[in-house]
């Protein structure tokens, strides 16, 4: 598959506003359950429990430094006081997980770029490839990572009988699609080690692969804009509230597809017995084809959601990975519905898609796959990301 540049799409989503806006995607509250990573939003914080000021302590304070202060002694030119490198990575050490947030959310939000063809409803996610340059004023090509198509009215019509067919599984699974509105976090705990006292920075950089996911998804669902199951049948009756924004791409798919390969990726990275066996990654990919599975368990996406959204999720995982990593490798995948099989027998699998025993996307007549797109070394590079990829790398280093 032949890469294709454009100009400048709608630029590399700017500043990003307020995380906390993306709470209606089940946002970063799903990081609270591991004491505290809820605070996402709004950048206000991975670590909520950190410290506190409270009025009785900020008194006390007051009325201390009156006491022992005495007057103000000028402070000498001549005593030095050394400053830190700039734009120095070891500084994100003596930063509070709240205030890295903004940085890493920065440092992945702002190569990415965001197009739409409306004659040929056409979505497409691009980074921005070219080397930053302190001096000159950005105004590079853009690379394709992932394009989408919308699916025709027909094939969402014949997708209903799918959804039917998933309505039996109700109750037995009713309590994992309520667990799942929020972060898929807590679910991958329970297959990889996962904890806020073991893996903070594990934990720190799932949070920044999963505010990308939310990024791309997004903007994806805003464009296609495609109705959701119960605006085609009163049968649907979803036993959760359908949320407002498009069906295509499935977030929770997109989101548990990122983290799971972004996860997979980091324990092979590490190289620690037994994390690197194949039967982890296994694991990993079946978790998230569940989660994804459930929402149209729960009468809220078609199972062509869930095939968008892995294939969204599994591409950005890869392109977040390499950006953590000094690679500029990475996979692109454009989706074309008009090769969509019969969608009455055609439902989601995610096998068709990715295999974790040999890490790679696989392609379908209707998602292409190039597995070896090679990008800009330079836009590829960010110091932060690399320095808390290391950091969570290192949490999965046996102590002998």
């Amino acid at each position: 598959m032949d890469m294709k540049t454009l100009a400048a799409p709608s630029g590399g989503f700017g500043g990003f506003g307020g995380f906390g806006g993306f709470g209606g995607f089940g946002g970063f509250g799903g990081f609270g359950g591991f004491g505290g990573f809820g605070g996402f939003g709004g950048f206000g914080g991975l670590a909520g429990s950190g410290p506190q000021d409270t009025p009785l302590i900020s008194s006390a304070l007051v009325t201390t430094r009156d006491a022992i202060a005495d007057v103000w002694t000028p402070v000498p030119h001549t005593i030095g006081v050394d400053p830190h490198y700039a734009n120095d990575p070891a500084i994100l050490t003596r930063l509070s997980a709240s205030a890295r947030s903004s940085v890493f959310a920065f440092e992945i939000g702002s190569r990415i770029g965001f197009s739409f063809s409306r004659g040929a409803d056409e979505a497409v996610v691009w980074h921005q490839d070219v080397e930053p340059r302190d001096t000159a004023v950005p105004n590079p090509p853009f690379q394709r990572l992932v394009s989408m198509t919308r699916p025709s009215q027909q094939q969402f019509h014949e997708q209903l009988d799918l959804i039917a067919g998933y309505v039996p599984q109700r109750e037995e699974r009713g309590a994992e699609i309520i667990a799942q509105l929020g972060a898929p976090t807590e679910f991958f705990r329970a297959i990889a080690f996962l904890n806020p006292s073991r893996t903070p920075f594990t934990l720190e950089l799932l949070s920044v692969a999963y505010y990308l996911a939310v990024l791309a998804e997004a903007r994806l669902k805003f464009a296609l804009s495609c109705k959701r199951p119960l605006e085609y049948s009163a049968q649907v009756q979803p036993i959760i509230y359908t949320p407002t924004h498009g069906s295509l791409p499935s977030g929770h798919a997109t989101e548990a597809f990122t983290l799971a390969r972004v996860l997979w990726l980091l324990l092979r990275s590490a190289g620690v017995e037994p994390y690197g066996r194949d039967v982890w990654g296994e694991m990993l990919l079946r978790q998230a084809a569940r989660i994804a599975v459930n929402r149209t368990v729960a009468g809220v996406h078609f199972p062509m959601d869930s095939i968008a959204g892995s294939v969204l999720g599994l591409t950005l995982a890869r392109y977040f990975c390499a950006r953590c990593t000094q690679q500029s490798t990475v996979t692109s995948a454009d989706f074309s519905w008009h090769a969509y099989p019969d969608p009455v027998s055609a439902d989601f699998e995610w096998r068709d898609y990715y295999d974790p025993a040999v890490e790679q996307q696989q392609a379908t007549p209707w998602v292409g796959v190039d597995n070896e797109v090679t990008l800009d070394p330079g836009s590829m590079r960010s110091e932060p990301l690399e320095w808390l990829w290391d950091q969570a790398k290192s949490e999965w280093t046996d102590i002998r």
